[in-house]
């Protein structure tokens, strides 16, 4: 009975025995949390974001339950051009500036108008634009760039002085 006093050999933690988590699975495994932890992220930004997208159709009175595809032909865009009969009925200024006026600014492309130059009244809101400026702005818009006022034709007598 000399062998029942006897102690087993202690095995310290790391060394020597092989468990689950021992340096060559960890080789292994790291990589593949990595991976399932960035998997994760994506599927719950992705849940994240479908429930957006339905809370803000569902917001704006649409049913969530149908989707509708883009039809080019059953929207009518605001923005539709400028008709070029209505166009050359708008009128046409010269600036000149006098000694007390403040400097005009030309909201499309941002300048001041300076002497001289020709200039566009819009005879519903009374904005006053470069004529090359408005002119490119009315090739794709039918509106007012400040106001968005619908442009209309203008009526004979209606001119106003500068």
């Amino acid at each position: 009975m000399a062998g029942l006093n006897q102690t087993s050999p202690s095995v310290s933690p790391g060394t020597g025995s092989s468990t689950w988590f021992s340096d060559e699975n960890r080789r292994f495994l790291d990589p593949l949390f990595t991976v399932l932890n960035v998997g994760l992220f994506v599927l719950m930004l992705y849940i994240l974001c479908r429930i957006s997208y339905y809370r803000s159709r569902s917001s704006n009175g649409t049913t969530t339950a149908s989707f509708s595809f883009y039809n080019p032909t059953e929207i009518s865009l605001p923005t539709a051009r400028l008709n070029s009969d209505v166009l050359s009925t708008l009128p046409i200024f010269v600036y000149v500036m006098a000694a007390d006026d403040e400097k005009l600014e030309c909201a499309v492309c941002l300048t001041e108008f300076e002497n001289g130059e020709k200039g566009r009244l819009l005879p519903g809101c009374n904005h006053k634009f470069h004529v090359a400026c408005i002119d490119m702005w009315f090739a794709s818009h039918s509106t007012c760039p400040i106001c968005r006022s619908r442009v209309e034709a203008n009526v004979m007598g209606s001119d106003e002085a500068v």
